[in-house]
């Protein structure tokens, strides 16, 4: 997780935050976005700055990997939402008795149980929480969720269990945002939630534990909002510009307008005595090719085959994995100059690959531009999404010419 700023500091994430907050009146949200976006710094603001009657509540759910610990990690979040008089009542004693927890110096451990042993836990703690704050509204924030059920799910194959508890919470807490009108929630990882959902359900379950949530995507700042951001930045570095302003502009231009881009460069900045828009350009080049990769762009190639995981089969005892198929979908996307329709896509693929079913290049540009790699005019025209992340995509793979 980077490093994060604190919530009076972050710039030009007003606007959003206030169309989740009216969506949240009615719904649960889904956040969507590459990463290093912004995603957690704009759920921090949210939990710093909630309006009057909402409850927020922020989990890190990186390090959780079983159903259990995630029951430990809610019940110790929430334990002081008991009221003073419940909690005079050993409310939380009652609440610990009931789903035979402990606490001990306020970590919550509840015992080792058998197949879906957890959920009584879940379902008791939510809805005893709820029931006592009916008048206001309960968020639980879940950052790093699609990584805590993907480590779930790695945990329960090599352990050889077939129970999928990952999918299970989906389900529960689905199941919870229902019965409850005063539940909302806020999911988001550096994992696409889709990936994981359809790893989960697999071709035997029919579940759907995000239909009823809607979908935010957050994007790159504004223009005049990075431009903000790139100037205070540059001040608080302390970095000589030739030109406050067009160094300022430079660096929004060059970074696709992302914080995390924009922080990483200008710390670099202090090593030159003066800076030009054309000493950004050359650090912008330098970042692109630094074996160093102090942008962590390699992640984009590394993540493919996890993410695009299983096999084509081209009969004649031949097999493709999709990991290559999408490697060359990106890599004709990012050497041409216009957007490429599906059919130009599918024949760029077929001249290198036998893959004569068309609509395996349409299943993964869906994917590419859910995983944010890609993007689609409205005549379905595939384009890179980020221009610096096709210039470094280029210059990875090396496909300049």
């Amino acid at each position: 997780m980077a490093t994060q700023r604190a919530p009076e500091n972050v710039v030009g994430r007003d606007e959003l935050i206030a169309t989740i907050w009216r969506l949240l009146k009615r719904y649960s949200v889904v956040f969507t976005a590459e990463r290093r976006i912004g995603k957690t710094t704009v759920m921090r603001k949210m939990q710093a700055e909630a309006p009057a009657g909402i409850i927020v509540r922020y989990l890190d759910l990186e390090k959780v990997d079983s159903p259990l610990r995630f029951v430990e990690v809610m019940l110790g979040e929430v334990r002081e939402l008991l009221p003073t008089t419940e909690r005079a009542k050993d409310g939380f004693k009652s609440l610990m008795a009931a789903v035979g927890g402990t606490e001990l110096g306020g970590v919550v451990k509840l015992p080792e149980c058998g197949k879906k042993g957890w959920q009584p836990a879940l379902e008791k703690t939510i809805a005893c929480i709820c029931g006592n704050h009916s008048e206001s509204t309960l968020l639980f924030l879940f950052d790093e969720l699609p990584y805590m059920l993907q480590k779930i799910m790695v945990r329960e194959r090599d352990q050889g269990s077939n129970e999928n508890a990952a999918l299970a919470i989906l389900d529960s807490l689905r199941a919870m945002r229902l019965e409850h009108g005063n539940l909302r929630m806020v999911y988001t990882g550096s994992i696409g939630l889709h990936h994981v959902i359809d790893s989960l359900r697999g071709d035997e379950y029919a579940s759907q534990p995000t239909n009823e949530m809607e979908t935010v995507e957050i994007g790159p700042l504004a223009p005049a909002d990075a431009q903000d951001l790139a100037k205070r930045l540059l001040a608080e570095e302390k970095i000589r510009c030739s030109s406050v302003e067009d160094v300022a502009a430079a660096l929004v231009a060059l970074t696709d307008r992302v914080p995390f881009y924009i922080e990483r460069l200008v710390t670099h900045l202090y090593e030159e005595s003066t800076v030009t828009p054309e000493t950004v350009r050359q650090r912008v080049a330098r970042h692109l090719t630094d074996d160093n990769d102090p942008w962590e762009m390699e992640h984009f190639r590394t993540r493919i085959r996890i993410y695009y995981p299983g096999n084509l089969d081209l009969g004649d005892r031949r097999v493709l994995t999709r990991a290559e198929i999408v490697m060359t979908v990106l890599d004709v996307v990012a050497t041409r100059e216009a957007a490429q329709s599906i059919d130009e896509v599918h024949a760029a693929v077929k001249a290198s690959w036998p893959v004569e079913d068309r609509n395996v290049v349409i299943g993964l540009l869906r994917k590419l531009s859910q995983d944010h790699y890609l993007i689609c005019d409205d005549q379905k025209r595939y384009s890179f999404r980020f221009p610096l992340i096709r210039k470094w995509w280029v210059l990875a793979r090396g496909l300049a010419r």
